[in-house]
């Protein structure tokens, strides 16, 4: 017999997966810009499906906030390479 006080621990892939590709998009968006674009992309899909089905919001935000900056730093890149191709 389950004790109702205690609901079990519901874990949240998606915020977690957001939160990851969140802070993988930010180092290897300084680097490289396509992997910023991409996984900021992504991230930003998997904390908005993360945010439809509840959870802990501190880590949803942070995921969806990370991903936003992913973006911006991949597209500050191409701009940057656009700006100033390099030369060969």
């Amino acid at each position: 017999m389950s004790n109702p006080g205690n609901a079990p621990a519901q874990s949240n892939t998606f915020a977690i997966v957001s939160l990851v590709l969140g802070i993988v998009g930010v180092a290897g968006g300084f680097f490289l810009a396509i992997i910023g674009v991409v996984a900021g992309v992504v991230g930003l899909v998997f904390g908005i499906l993360s945010r439809k089905r509840g959870g802990s919001r501190g880590m949803i935000l942070a995921g969806i906030i990370l991903s936003v900056i992913a973006i911006v730093v991949g597209i500050i890149g191409y701009v940057l390479v656009a700006a100033n191709p390099p030369t060969v």
